[in-house]
């Protein structure tokens, strides 16, 4: 070879720590993705399950209390 093309060393491990990184931090963006898209059934409100339930009970007996009288 001519002293003006010399043969390069190429660190290998470099580029695999970097393809390592980009795909952790698809799958964090990912993972962060499908956390923020999931939501509950009855909204953020914690005590809409509560409502939802006394609702159907008072329904319920709106239907059911003239029946039976």
């Amino acid at each position: 070879m001519s002293a003006e093309k010399k043969p390069e060393v190429v660190d290998l491990s470099q580029y695999k720590r970097a393809r390592a990184d980009a795909e952790q931090q698809t799958r964090a963006k990912a993972k962060a993705d499908a956390k923020a898209a999931r939501e509950p059934l009855l909204g953020r409100r914690p005590k809409a399950g509560l409502i939802l339930g006394l609702l159907i009970l008072v329904l319920a007996a709106v239907v059911l209390l003239p029946r039976l009288l």
